[in-house]
């Protein structure tokens, strides 16, 4: 080869080198950009989660919490270890509140029919496994002839399974939940130590028996015929979560 054509090669070859390096960075440089997108993304989406309260992505309502009215003598502070419960025969005091759902008024109070009130908090890991076996017994007609209500309380936007009304409705819960006051009002009148709270109340608006935590199914269905039959209830509590 002449050495005018090899430095034509010569200069073929750096233009080649040249344009193989410019593509590189190139490549490099979109990486980089695709990689910090990348980033800004991840970030982006940790902080949505942070500020939604642990990922959950449900819009609550405006009453997840609302005042709660008490009418009546507070229950005593209901305690697991002690026997007779010195809560039973008393008379409930009156809840007056709204709906967690939609705020609507909810009440209890005596109504000369058996109850069921139950205390839960979203964040709570034994009310969420203990919510949906209620919803089962309920599907069975195991509740009929006795009213229920639920109060949630505890709530917490920075805790998960926020918000509660949510949960509730995922879960199908059937019976009308009254909104607890940030204070914990409701739950307080009634005596509660830890999540969930059972309170059965008799047609006279007397306490019949209280209990905290997860209860079996077979206990439940027990405790109800009872409670219809104006007989003596077995209730006893199981696993629970502290209240605050």
């Amino acid at each position: 080869m002449s050495t005018k054509a090899q430095r034509r090669a010569e200069a073929i070859a750096q233009r080649k080198r040249a344009a193989d390096a410019a593509a590189a960075r190139q490549r490099r440089n979109r990486l980089a950009l695709w990689g910090g997108l990348a980033v800004v993304v991840v970030v982006a989406i940790i902080v949505a989660v942070v500020a939604s309260g642990g990922g959950d992505s449900a819009k609550a309502t405006s009453f997840e919490t609302h005042a709660v009215t008490v009418d009546g003598t507070p229950l005593p502070s209901y305690d697991a270890t002690k026997s007779p419960d010195p809560g039973v025969g008393k008379t409930i005091p009156t809840l007056e509140g709204v709906s967690v759902v939609n705020g609507k008024p909810v009440a209890v109070k005596p109504t000369g029919k058996p109850q069921m009130v139950l205390f839960v908090a979203h964040w709570c890991p034994h009310c969420q496994a203990e919510v949906p076996r209620l919803v089962d017994l309920a599907k069975q007609g195991v509740f009929d002839g006795v009213e229920v209500t639920a109060v949630a309380t505890g709530t917490d936007s920075a805790q998960n399974n926020y918000p509660p009304s949510a949960w509730l409705q995922r879960v199908k819960w059937p019976f009308p939940v009254m909104a607890d006051s940030p204070q914990f009002t409701a739950a307080t009148a009634y005596g509660l130590s830890a999540y969930p709270y059972f309170v059965l109340v008799k047609p006279d608006g007397t306490v019949a028996a209280r209990a905290t935590g997860e209860v079996s199914i077979d206990q439940v269905k027990a405790d109800l015929a009872a409670l219809k039959a104006g007989t003596s209830i077995p209730l006893s509590s199981g696993a629970s979560s502290s209240a605050p």
